[in-house]
């Protein structure tokens, strides 16, 4: 079983819902999906190769309090007893992930089989954990066949 960390040192984005216009479409997370993508390729840790077979990812999410927080909450968003449950939503943190990491960590998001993901709060910098393993079942017929 191949596995993989990572940790993303940036503020977690969104995706953003794209803009169709009469003649063409524009997809305003561009722009995030490339500077995430930079910054995964930067890591030293990264595949040489993009994986494919069946993928398991988990994502944590990191993000910084309200300004309006009270200072009595804080110490329970850092022990994770309050945690964020307002917009953005969590699957669409996945889906700027998904979408921006196809061809670096995974060929194509479709052969990812499990997500767990999760918000937190952090007072330190803002961040996101990656944490990815690729099962070593074969997918030819031939390889199954040989074990009986």
């Amino acid at each position: 079983m191949t596995s993989f960390e990572f940790t993303v040192y940036t503020s977690p984005r969104p995706k953003k819902r794209p803009k169709v216009y009469r003649w063409s479409t524009v997809n305003p997370s561009e722009k995030d999906e490339k500077l995430l993508a930079g910054k995964i390729k930067s890591l030293s840790n990264c595949p040489k190769k993009p994986l494919a077979g069946q993928i398991s990812v988990d994502f944590k999410f990191y993000i910084n309090p309200p300004k309006s927080t009270p200072k009595w909450q804080l110490p329970l968003m850092e022990q994770a007893i309050l945690r964020p449950n307002k917009s953005p939503d969590l699957d669409n943190y996945v889906k700027l992930i998904l979408d921006s990491l196809n061809g670096i960590l995974w060929e194509d998001d479709r052969y990812i089989i499990e997500i767990n993901s999760a918000k937190y709060y952090t007072t330190d910098q803002e961040k996101i954990e990656i944490k990815m393993q690729q099962t070593n079942i074969s997918k030819y017929r031939k390889d199954y066949l040989e074990t009986k």
